[in-house]
């Protein structure tokens, strides 16, 4: 019997006329609700902001007795804590801390390419050491707010 479409139980999606394709039955037809798109949005938006500030031709904070590293601290923790509370495994809270961590490098590195701005170590290891904090408090704080996260997620 040549296969096709009925007879194909491998075939997850099949086309539908208007949007293109529809979900296979059972299989929920977003990955995550309103509100986790809610969050989404706002964690790219914090992101975007934190991009905007890093490579902001003049520095935003005040040098003066280090307060620009407990901003670096701060921005990353809070960066890495949204996608903390999100990870299921250990492996996943991993990998987040570390596209956290890169994301900070990358930021830090690419001021050595503004002719206003210069690279720090001081800086980046805030930025590193807060995107490790963030994600650890976002896992530790997982268990207690796992009602209110599967909601963002149905």
């Amino acid at each position: 019997m040549p296969m096709n479409q009925e007879n194909d139980r491998d075939n997850h999606i099949s086309p539908q006329s208007g949007d293109g394709f529809a979900v296979a039955e059972g299989a929920s037809s977003s990955i995550l609700s309103s509100y986790g798109w809610i969050a989404l949005y706002g964690w790219a938006a914090m992101m975007s902001v934190i991009a905007a500030l890093s490579l902001w031709p003049q520095g935003v904070v005040s040098d003066a007795h280090h307060l620009d590293k407990i901003g670096h601290f701060v921005a990353y923790a809070a960066l890495a804590f949204v996608p903390g509370l999100f990870a299921k495994s250990t492996r996943r809270a991993i990998f987040i801390a570390l596209v956290i961590c890169i994301i900070g490098i990358g930021l830090e590195g690419a001021q050595a390419l503004l002719p206003a701005r210069v690279p720090s170590l001081l800086d980046l290891a805030a930025n590193v050491t807060g995107g490790i904090f963030g994600t650890l408090a976002g896992v530790i704080a997982r268990p207690y707010l796992k009602s209110r996260i599967d909601q963002f997620l149905r």
